[in-house]
């Protein structure tokens, strides 16, 4: 970064905090009289602290325990987070958790990961929606384009930093993101929400909800949205405008008061445009316009019956389509999904919680001379079994957590992940933890059977290919964590976890053949790396009427090539995550039902993609004009026109320039 643009961030940064702060402090000048403030619905009244450190989370175990005392790095981001951070995109909420690296892309395109190797196609972490997996089989990453639900809908979203591969299995390897929606009892009513802005062009929900009989709930919903396209680098139309709809239902039945039944669904469609460069025939590269046509859906059921507060039974199924269709390629994926989970208590001192779980993919996808596929339809399929057990060493204070995965894919085939957890809580307002851990992330459909004709040098030249390899080995982490959580006062809660991870059989690109008219490189096993890092975060009511939340990560990653690797790129994944990040939020209720919330984050530099450090600041006004309607308008990115938030490793994709944007929004509740 030049001198210059750095001055110019610190003195951006240096005007809005300033201007942030003299707006809170003038609009909260004393605490606002009981009278003066509406009455919200219950969904959106704001938790204390205290109820905050109470929630319960379940991806860390697969069973209920307080987010304040769990094993693991975890976070929760609530739906008052959601509702307040004015976000209209799931990536865009994670920008609030530690650790978690957030980049846009495209305007319809993100890079998100846990703890280093961002990228559009990341891979080592998992992300699920209600239990349900939604990384896609082709190359074991996530279309981000197409995870979407009803945002009011969302109940929390549970971030766990570092390995969740014990329980979830493969590709839970540097984090979890589990995205859990409300029982359909708890969102019975009506809710109309529509607006648009200078990006966000309109936008429309609907949401209604009630009760079936005397023992069950029903929701329905539906969604549309069309976003503008941002500028391209060269200061002109990206051409990746978006738009899309989407609709679904839950219906959960409390069938007596031990078994319930949940059945939900959702369906999509949508068009998203991309440019990318690349050849389109031998010696001839191409700028290619695509137009990408999305759509698919998902149908879940899960039946739970509960023995005891320590003891229920979890059955599991779920089928899930995914259809893309553009100049690139193309691709029709079935997945259908099973899993069983038995939690059980073996005498005082154990709790033990064991499954099964078996997916089958099919699919079937298109080649082009971009990217092509041998064979262009097949079936896999990942069989796995885990068993964990709780066991109390010091009732209330210490406790040991035993695990493993055994599981079998198609690509790899067997593979074993154990961790080991310890929990200290010597009293209410302390807890600290350790743990160690592998995980495994396995090959994918892409990585084993795609060619990649990646670029032409020069313009006649030869064409750089990257191919699959079916004897690639999945590669493995061993992680080693400590947490240590303290309630400081009744108002201040801090939240501090470190990390060292060791990775080994990382993938490389190596050269195979240096003779045009196809100079090729074959995917390979032949990279090590080590990663660590500090993360914090830290919730504080400043009073009854503020609160202010801060996060901040320092990360650093050195990867290594083997002696015999010949690679000359893989190792640019070590500046594609930033060092530092921070992030301050301030969530503020003003007199008369008025709110005012801002967020600003600071990213460092991406020296390998040539990415300049950058502050972005977002600010919210609400007005819940009564019980029912809530007025709304956002400002996103408001310190400089537009800037550039990341480049892609491989692929071709044209990354494109986050502009400055402001919306406004009506919510109708009812």
């Amino acid at each position: 970064m030049t001198g210059t643009n750095f001055t110019k961030n610190k003195w951006n940064f240096g005007l809005c905090l300033s201007v942030c702060l003299l707006l809170l402090a003038g609009f909260s000048r004393g605490s606002p009289n009981s009278s003066e403030v509406r009455r919200l619905p219950a969904d959106l009244t704001k938790l204390s602290l205290e109820q905050l450190m109470d929630i319960e989370v379940t991806s860390v175990s697969k069973k209920p325990e307080k987010a304040a005392q769990a094993p693991a790095a975890v976070f929760v981001i609530t739906q008052e987070d959601i509702r307040r951070s004015g976000a209209t995109h799931i990536p865009e909420v994670l920008r609030m958790v530690p650790g978690v690296e957030v980049a846009r892309v495209t305007a319809n395109q993100w890079a998100v990961s846990i703890r280093g190797f961002n990228d559009i196609f990341a891979r080592k972490l998992l992300v699920l929606i209600d239990g349900r997996s939604v990384y896609t089989g082709l190359f074991s990453g996530t279309f981000w384009d197409t995870q979407d639900t009803l945002l009011e809908d969302v109940e929390r979203i549970e971030v766990i930093r570092g390995p969740g591969a014990t329980v979830w299995g493969v590709n839970a390897v540097n984090g979890v993101i589990n995205i859990i929606t409300k029982n359909a009892g708890n969102s019975t009513g009506g809710l109309v929400s529509a607006g648009g802005g200078n990006v966000e062009q309109g936008f429309a929900s609907m949401r209604y909800g009630a009760r079936m009989g005397d023992s069950a709930h029903y929701r329905v919903y539906g969604k549309w949205f069309n976003r503008d396209s941002f500028d391209g680098l060269n200061g002109v139309d990206g051409n990746d405008d978006w738009t899309a709809v989407r609709g679904g239902f839950r219906m959960d039945w409390d069938m007596s008061e031990t078994s319930q039944i949940t059945i939900q669904g959702d369906i999509y469609d949508g068009t998203s445009n991309v440019q990318v460069v690349g050849p389109v025939a031998v010696g001839v590269m191409s700028t290619i316009l695509d137009k990408e046509s999305v759509n698919g859906g998902n149908f879940l059921a899960r039946w739970t019956r509960k023995f005891s507060d320590r003891s229920d039974l979890k059955v599991q199924a779920y089928y899930t389509s995914e259809n893309r269709e553009g100049q690139i390629f193309g691709q029709n994926i079935n997945i259908f999904d099973l899993d069983v989970q038995h939690r059980l208590p073996v005498g005082a001192a154990h709790d033990v919680v064991w499954g099964v779980n078996g997916r089958l993919m099919v699919d079937e996808l298109e080649s082009t001379f971009l990217i092509s596929f041998n064979p262009d339809q097949d079936t896999n399929y990942f069989v796995n079994g885990f068993v964990q057990d709780q066991i109390t060493l010091i009732p209330k204070h210490l406790q040991f957590t035993l695990g493993a995965k055994l599981g079998y894919n198609s690509f790899s085939g067997w593979e074993v992940q154990p961790s080991g957890r310890v929990l200290w809580t010597p009293n209410d307002n302390h807890t600290a933890w350790a743990s160690a851990s592998r995980a495994v992330r396995t090959p994918s459909r892409t990585e084993d059977s795609f060619t990649l004709n990646a670029l032409t040098i020069p313009p006649g030249g030869p064409t750089f290919q990257l191919i699959g390899n079916t004897e690639l080995k999945s590669e493995n982490l061993l992680a080693y964590e400590l947490g240590y959580r303290v309630k400081v006062t009744d108002k201040l809660f801090l939240d501090i976890a470190t990390f060292y991870n060791v990775y080994n059989d990382l993938l490389t690109a190596e050269p195979i053949n240096p003779l045009p008219p196809f100079i090729t490189s074959q995917n390979q096993n032949l990279m090590e790396g080590e990663a660590w890092g500090v993360e914090v975060a830290s919730t504080w009511d400043v009073f009854d009427f503020w609160r202010i939340k801060v996060a901040f990560t320092w990360f650093e990653l050195d990867l290594f090539l083997d002696p015999a690797s010949q690679d000359t790129t893989s190792t640019a994944a070590n500046g594609a995550s930033p060092q530092f990040q921070a992030n301050f939020r301030s969530y503020l209720d003003l007199s008369k039902g008025w709110e005012l919330d801002a967020a600003l984050n600071y990213v460092d530099e991406l020296p390998d993609l040539g990415i300049e450090e950058y502050f972005r600041l977002d600010l919210r006004l609400g007005w819940h004009a009564s019980e029912h309607v809530e007025l709304s308008v956002t400002g996103q990115n408001l310190l400089e026109r537009r800037h550039q938030e990341f480049n892609v490793l491989v692929g071709g994709v044209q990354p494109t320039l986050v502009p400055l944007s402001v919306y406004g929004k009506v919510t109708l509740r009812y």
